[in-house]
């Protein structure tokens, strides 16, 4: 007598190692795809903020000391919001900073905008004095929090 093997076939064990290979294979390429997408977005908003960065540009035209006018403009081609302005003496170290928006400066080669003495730009001191403004580009300014990009600011500095 002979007996007769029961058993799974040939062709239903290779289908059942296809499905599983080609499942777990779509699910790396669905990992790998999530995670290079999110590295790949991740790396242009930081271009972005570089390029915001370069695209920067802020002049002090004039300091009106009678008058308590800094006057400064931006032939950038990025707008700017001016964060901090000290003026401290030049043979000192510059006084702690408070970055707050004290005013926007629109791109512009022919605009200049002031910053009062006293009430936007601190006066620390006795003279002879450096100017030092920091800036950031306005579609890196975060009103809620200052602070969030100050890597990305700008900082002027001039003799007085």
């Amino acid at each position: 007598m002979r007996l007769k093997k029961n058993g799974v076939s040939y062709i239903v064990t290779v289908a059942i190692m296809t499905a599983v290979t080609i499942a777990a294979g779509l699910f790396i390429w669905g990992i790998v795809g999530g995670w290079a997408g999110t590295s790949a977005m991740d790396m242009v908003r930081e271009t972005n903020k570089g390029v915001a960065q370069q695209r920067s540009l802020l002049i002090v035209e004039f300091v009106d000391r009678e008058r308590g006018i800094v006057w400064v403009s931006n032939p950038g081609k990025a707008d700017l919001v001016v964060l901090s302005c000290t003026i401290y003496p030049k043979s000192s170290s510059p006084p702690p900073k408070t970055y707050q928006k004290l005013i926007e400066v629109k791109a512009s080669m022919s605009n200049t905008y002031p910053l009062e003495i006293g009430s936007q730009c601190q006066l620390v001191g006795s003279g002879p004095y450096v100017i030092e403004i920091t800036a950031i580009a306005s579609t890196l300014y975060n009103d809620k929090n200052p602070t969030e990009n100050i890597q990305w600011a700008i900082v002027v500095r001039q003799d007085v």
